[in-house]
């Protein structure tokens, strides 16, 4: 098992080579700012990248996607992947959101310690360039988790309803997700969620944010992480996610070629009667 030091060394070696070959424009990842602090930052020479740091865990998907959004013609982002940042660009890319051709990825492996912290069950991404890929863990088998999701429909929903009451409708969870790009937004349009109202309408709010991500979630935790009530909003994710899995074989962000098969299902088999929306064509290009 490489030392982080190693890690980092290889990371600043590979993309000073992506640099000085001309193969990107720039390069994406953590820099530290000043003793233990911090942030993102965009490397245009090599020379920056010394500055380049892989801890702690920054969700960099989000930001690289409205970097490539606003970036000029023939612009090309070398991005320091780990697993869930890899799958979440997998999904915009499916959706349009980020042009394959100006991405390249340079996948790091997550630790032991970081897999059971995000409850992580692939703690690394398909292209792995630094690191060693570690066993996650079952997400599923976590206490916390297992509290919320399992007994009858009766016990889950009054745990639920305790939990989702702390909720100040913040919108952080929306804002932090990688994959929520849709707009206009579905969580600020009446009827379905009305505005200004605290606390939040549980069911409407955080069940139709839950189902609008049930084929995309990637399970990232940006939400968890965001959410200043310390909701655990991943783990309804969770399920779905093994849902998808058991039932359809399917996975988000795995493949970025790969389409949901929810949709397609509903658009080749319609039920007996139920006509196709219009708003089913826009989702499929």
């Amino acid at each position: 098992m490489k030392t982080e030091q190693a890690m980092i060394d290889q990371a600043k070696s590979l993309l000073k080579k992506l640099l000085r070959d001309g193969e990107v424009t720039a390069a994406f990842g953590l820099a530290r700012v000043t003793g233990d602090v911090t942030a993102p930052r965009i490397f245009t020479t090599p020379e920056e990248v010394d500055s380049l740091v892989l801890e702690p865990k920054w969700p960099l998907a989000k930001p690289a996607m409205e970097i490539l959004r606003t970036a000029p013609e023939g612009y090309r982002l070398a991005v320091v992947c780990r697993g869930c940042d890899e799958r979440a660009l997998f999904e915009l890319i499916k959706r349009n959101q980020v042009d394959a051709d100006a991405l390249v990825t340079v996948g790091i492996a997550c630790s032991e310690e970081q897999a059971r912290a995000c409850l992580c069950d692939r703690p690394y991404p398909s292209k792995l360039d630094i690191g060693e890929a570690v066993h996650g863990v079952d997400p599923l088998d976590d206490p916390g988790v297992k509290y919320l999701l399992e007994g009858d429909t009766h016990t889950r929903m009054g745990r639920w309803t305790r939990v989702l009451k702390r909720c100040i409708k913040c919108y952080g969870c929306r804002n932090s997700c990688p994959i929520c790009v849709c707009d206009p937004c579905k969580l600020e349009g009446e009827p379905w969620v009305r505005r200004g109202i605290i606390p939040t309408e549980i069911l409407s709010f955080h069940l139709i944010r839950a189902f609008h991500l049930a084929d995309t979630c990637v399970a990232c935790g940006a939400c968890q992480e965001a959410c200043p009530a310390g909701i655990p909003l991943v783990t309804l994710q969770h399920a779905m996610r093994r849902a998808l899995r058991e039932g359809f074989g399917y996975e988000a962000g795995l493949d970025v070629k790969e389409k949901t098969p929810i949709l397609f299902d509903f658009t080749q088999a319609p039920e007996k009667n139920q006509p196709v929306p219009d708003w089913i064509n826009t989702l499929r290009d």
